[in-house]
């Protein structure tokens, strides 16, 4: 076992998290991990997807609502959208 499993008992689903506010953030290399995100207020912007490069239009989503998927680049005006990673 792991020493921060000891400590800290079995981790959840995600393990990290990442606000982006106002900026435009890639998820690879280092970055890696991002599989889901909440959009904190509604905004503007695109998240485009991991596998594809599909992108979709974060105006259209809902607010609070945790969206599972495998994102690569996140797009956003001033508003926040939390990246959950794992």
């Amino acid at each position: 076992m792991s020493y921060d499993l000891d400590k800290y008992g079995p981790f959840g689903r995600y393990n990290g998290l990442e606000k982006v506010n106002n900026a435009t953030v890639n998820f690879t290399g280092s970055n890696k991990g991002a599989a889901a995100f909440i959009i904190g207020q509604a905004c503007t912007g695109t998240v485009t997807m991991a596998r594809g490069g599909d992108t979709i239009d974060l105006s259209q989503l809902t607010v609070g609502a945790v969206y599972e998927l495998g994102i690569s680049k996140i797009t956003v005006n001033n508003k926040d959208v939390y990246v959950l990673k794992r």
